[in-house]
């Protein structure tokens, strides 16, 4: 659904697309009264026409998980249902950006928190055996201050063997493990790797991969999977030490995101912030 401002869906007035694709668009839209919610501006989530039994699987995934998962580190669950034959799902709206899009006016120690909080919301997903399997910058919404993840449409139960490779633009593959992109097999160390990707990048480390190629996504995949990250040696030592750790061998890597929560956690507050 394109051109989407003036248009309404169910009871929901459509303002805005703000992402789409053909398994699903994403719109912010004016929510209805019966919500009960202060929020102007919700952001609904559509099912596509073209979607696959996949993506209804992937959709009725991200719904289920949002409904059991409710806390303050995923994005929340305002309202779900099927309107016309075609499914939907509502979270807030967080208007304050993404990790992404606010890196250039956070200093470091905030998006250091930031990505703490995100690997929080990682282990609540793994201690109920999910894998989000797409973390990054742009994944991670700024609320008041603090991180939630958003944009569960990838997550599933870390004993699937569902490849992660296809749903996104080339460049959000850099931040995937790449013996889940070798082998399709997610778990909590591959949600680990991804963090520490996430932090080396917003904390402003030359690309670990070097160039990698966009013109097709073999070439990517190919130049992901044989190329070794290289940790930017000009980082502050600290946080090196944490991204090393989160890209080390499997028994040398952090055991839980908790684990590594902590550790970043740990750094703030030596900087003088809170956590």
């Amino acid at each position: 659904m394109t051109g989407t401002a003036g248009q309404t869906f169910g009871d929901y007035q459509l303002l805005a697309t703000l992402r789409d694709a053909d398994h699903a668009s994403t719109h912010l839209a004016r929510p209805p009264q019966r919500l009960g919610v202060v929020d102007d501006r919700v952001e609904l989530k559509l099912l596509g026409s073209r979607g696959s039994a996949e993506d209804f699987k992937r959709f009725s995934n991200e719904i289920r998980l949002l409904h059991a998962l409710r806390c303050d580190h995923l994005a929340e669950l305002l309202d779900a249902g099927s309107v016309g034959g075609t499914m939907f799902l509502v979270t807030r709206h967080y208007p304050e950006g993404t990790l992404d899009s606010r890196r250039e006016s956070l200093d470091v120690t905030s998006r250091l928190s930031l990505v703490a909080d995100a690997a929080r919301g990682a282990h609540e997903l793994h201690e109920v055996g999910v894998t989000h399997r797409d973390l990054r910058p742009d994944n991670i919404a700024v609320s008041n201050g603090r991180g939630r993840i958003v944009d569960l449409g990838l997550a599933q139960m870390a004993a699937g063997t569902s490849a992660t490779v296809g749903a996104g633009p080339i460049g959000s593959l850099a931040f995937g493990d790449p013996d889940l992109l070798a082998s399709g097999r997610p778990g909590r160390s591959s949600d680990i790797w991804s963090l520490g990707l996430v932090l080396h990048d917003v904390a402003g480390g030359a690309p670990p991969y070097g160039e990698i190629p966009t013109r097709n996504l073999l070439d990517a995949l190919r130049h992901l999977v044989r190329t070794t990250p290289v940790v930017d040696p000009t980082l502050d030592d600290d946080v090196r030490a944490v991204i090393s750790r989160c890209l080390a061998p499997l028994d040398e890597r952090y055991a839980t995101a908790v684990e590594l929560a902590d550790a970043l956690d740990a750094l703030v507050r030596s900087r003088g912030g809170t956590s």
